[in-house]
């Protein structure tokens, strides 16, 4: 990150470390969770073109990962693995998230092939009740396939990429889930789970967990952190644990316009993953990945962080990136201090 330092005290641009890059918004699901379903939101689909044109640009800028992330489904793309072959030839680190529903064995021997690095694969619950009554009928049954098909693939092609991650976000229908949602997945040999917050939306009120929890949330919390330690099974539950599942103080310092960038479907950029899925401070649009990094608006959002101005939103910063930004910031003051 000493590059990003330099820019941030001395002036030394650079390019973002992750571009994260909406495939698509549309879905084959309608899980009760989803932004999509609320109303007078509009839906895009980025061409081709366009993706490999950020791709590329990405590549010349130092970018070290491609995020393939946001509202949709992009197995939904009958040219999704194109795009991931264009990221891995290139040189950069693939990140994708996916509902795995839209997964056959030919394209599953195909992610091997390629070399993609991380898979999210969004699960929310430790049983089929759970979790289709979140994500629809048969979910559950289709996730898990794919998952113990590709582990078998792995094996077959003496690979460990990619690293499968099981992506839970927490409601009120599945926080008691959690400790055996652990047991769950180690009986399935995953070994790195992602729990996330749940963005609250009118369209999913019947989902959202009462504040007035916390103590009980906690209590789940230590429960499968102790659980995931046994079974030496990755998590963040100590990070949401630290910073809760709500509101919370913003990091000491945002290093998210000089860290990372947002590109909606629609080709609009927002600073951060946090804001733009809160489809808010949305910068403008990005037809040139440089001329947009490097623009007057991204400069004056990078003038605001300095003088310490947060955004409306900024205090549901993910936990993850609040730690993250927090010991990045600590780090920054004791380089700059040997300097």
């Amino acid at each position: 990150m000493k590059d990003i330092y330099e820019w941030i005290m001395n002036g030394k641009k650079t390019g973002p470390k992750i571009l994260m890059l909406s495939p698509t918004d549309y879905c084959n699901l309608k899980c009760k969770t989803c932004w999509r379903l609320q109303k007078g939101m509009k839906f895009s689909q980025p061409s081709a073109k366009f993706l490999l044109k950020m791709i590329s640009e990405a590549k010349n800028m130092g970018v070290e990962t491609i995020d393939l992330t946001g509202g949709g489904e992009p197995f939904i793309r009958k040219d999704i693995l194109k795009i991931m072959k264009k990221v891995k030839d290139l040189g950069m680190k693939g990140i994708m998230t996916s509902n795995a529903t839209l997964i056959d064995s030919e394209i599953i021997k195909r992610i091997v092939e390629i070399g993609w690095d991380e898979i999210n694969f969004s699960l929310d619950g430790s049983t089929e009740k759970i979790n289709d009554y979140i994500r629809g009928k048969g979910v559950y049954g289709k996730c898990v396939k794919v998952i113990k098909e590709l582990q078998e693939v792995k094996k077959k092609y003496n690979s460990d990429k990619p690293l499968i991650r099981i992506s839970f976000t927490i409601t009120s229908k599945n926080l008691h889930d959690i400790p055996n949602f652990i047991r769950f997945v180690n009986k399935l040999g995953v070994n790195d789970v992602y729990f996330s917050v749940l963005f609250e939306w009118d369209s999913n009120k019947e989902l959202w967990v009462d504040r007035k929890r916390k103590k009980e949330v906690n209590k789940i919390f230590d429960d499968a952190i102790k659980l995931s330690e046994k079974f030496g099974i990755r998590t963040n539950l100590k990070v949401l644990r630290k910073h809760g599942l709500w509101e919370h103080k913003p990091p000491k310092f945002c290093f998210a316009p000089w860290y990372m960038l947002f590109v909606y479907a629609d080709g609009k950029g927002a600073m951060c993953c946090t804001l733009a899925s809160l489809h808010k401070n949305i910068v403008g649009d990005v037809k040139s990945l440089r001329k947009f990094w490097f623009g007057k608006k991204m400069e004056s959002i990078r003038k605001k962080m300095l003088k310490g101005e947060f955004f409306s939103g900024c205090e549901r910063c993910l936990p993850d990136f609040t730690e993250m930004f927090n010991r990045m910031y600590d780090e920054m003051r004791k380089w700059n201090s040997k300097k």
